[in-house]
């Protein structure tokens, strides 16, 4: 595989924390690294060289990950010591220590650099991180040491397995952007272990050790994977440079908790897994996953959220829940196919069920129709009176305790099935397995969903 051209400044994928190199490979390459940092800076200290080893073989792990995945080899960082972006990062990375390696290891002829700059807050051309990536000698390194592109993992380490985020703070106008920016996420929340968490983290590393040992991949023809290549790489969400391969080197699963309190750190809100790359590829494209060269079959709950709100009611729910009657006569009337706007209907209930902001002021996805003729405000009003008997759930931010029931229920559906000696794979509310697995997978599903809730679930056709 070729090097591209020297990447420009700021350009690049940035340093994630968790990607690592499998072994024997990874040992045998780090330690062939350190052989050339020691040249360059010797020292006889034996203190803290545990950790030093680490950082380096992280650095390598990233370098090599953008080389074989992305368009552009550059991984950037932050050199910045005290730089803000690092709150939430572990502690190995923060302080300026990745800096303080990449220069070494380039002047040890293993990494080309880029330092980054900061412009001032007038100036016509933007800031930009530092970068490096892999050197020639570096490639034939890894190659003697039998790293390949499966070599590339991302393994979580145990005490991130579980985690809790405070709310997310209010939007803020950015000055430079001319826009309001809306948080991700919260702040994170650093708590002391419960038998409960210890439990889950037990629960989630066992399940990461099974999904490491499986082959988990797509079967796309050439044709298929360059379509899907390209269309990823034209989304403007891409975070990193394009892709060269798909990554799907990530299986690890860890659980996040949403709406936590720092003073008494409670766990009854979200705590959805997160983590695995099958999560993150169109939905059209999760047919084409293979468990170990099998084919595989993925099954929904329907309208998992409105209609666990309406069992936990002891209501029915019955039915298609995202068709209104009043959306279906202005669809016949304009002209438009029957269920053009179903999607924009699905979208604004799921916003109802886990916001507590003003429908109005969330936008739609762009891909969504919305109609035309009717305001966000008259549609809100049709889901109301459809809705009637869970209406006052909504703008209450209720989905976040659904996603705790939907994650208890998934957490029990694919360690169930690993101790039996099977693989899921879980896509929230939806679930995937082999073809010969499916009635197994539906059992579980049916009984994990009636005892939390007492009412047979429906699963999408």
């Amino acid at each position: 595989m070729k090097t591209n051209k020297t990447p420009d400044p700021g350009s690049g994928t940035f340093f994630d924390e968790y990607v690592d190199l499998r072994d024997p490979e990874g040992t045998i390459l780090t330690k062939l690294i350190m052989e050339y940092y020691d040249k360059v800076r010797p020292t006889k200290r034996k203190r803290h060289r545990k950790t030093l080893e680490f950082r380096i073989r992280r650095l390598a792990a990233n370098a090599l990950r953008a080389y074989y995945f992305r368009n552009c080899p550059a991984v950037l960082f932050i050199a910045k010591a005290d730089a803000e972006q690092q709150a939430n990062k572990p502690g190995w990375m923060r302080h300026g220590a990745l800096g303080k390696l990449v220069r070494p290891l380039a002047n040890a002829k293993l990494f080309h650099r880029i330092r980054g700059k900061k412009m001032p807050w007038n100036s016509n051309q933007a800031s930009w991180a530092s970068s490096y990536w892999a050197t020639k000698t570096l490639l034939r390194m890894a190659l003697q040491s039998g790293v390949r592109k499966e070599s590339i993992y991302r393994p979580i380490p145990l005490d991130e397995l579980v985690q809790l985020y405070a709310p997310k703070p209010n939007a803020k106008f950015d000055t430079m952007k001319g826009e309001f920016i809306h948080p991700a996420k919260g702040k994170r929340i650093w708590f002391d272990p419960t038998p409960e968490t210890k439990e889950w983290t037990a629960t989630l590393e066992a399940i990461n050790v099974h999904y490491r040992q499986q082959t988990i991949a797509l079967g796309l023809t050439p044709a298929e994977l360059e379509a899907w290549l390209a269309k990823r790489n034209a989304d403007p969400d891409r975070k990193g440079a394009p892709y060269r391969l798909p990554e799907m080197f990530s299986t690890d699963i860890r659980r996040i908790f949403n709406n936590g309190d720092e003073a008494n750190p409670r766990f009854d809100e979200g705590g959805r897994l997160f983590g695995g790359w099958w999560m993150h590829i169109p939905e059209e494209l999760r047919e084409a996953i293979t468990i170990n060269g099998e084919k595989t079959v993925e099954i929904d709950y329907s309208h998992c959220h409105p209609r666990m709100l309406y069992h936990q009611r002891d209501l029915n729910g019955e039915g298609e829940l995202y068709i209104l009657p009043e959306i279906t006569a202005y669809e016949a009337e304009t002209g438009v196919e029957p269920g053009t706007y179903r999607p924009y209907v699905k979208w604004l209930m799921q916003v109802l069920i886990n916001g507590k902001r003003r429908p109005a002021a969330v936008m739609p996805p762009s891909k969504i129709a919305t109609p035309p003729d009717l305001s966000i405000h008259q549609v809100v009003d049709f889901i109301k009176a459809r809705h009637e008997p869970i209406a006052d759930t909504f703008g209450t931010g209720a989905g976040l305790g659904l996603m705790r029931l939907e994650s208890d229920i998934a957490l029990e559906i694919i360690s169930t099935a690993m101790t039996e000696g099977w693989t899921v794979l879980s896509v929230h509310d939806s679930f995937i397995t082999t073809i010969d697995n499916q009635d197994r997978l539906k059992s579980l599903m049916i009984d994990a969903y009636v005892r939390r809730l007492g009412r047979e679930p429906v699963f999408k056709e």
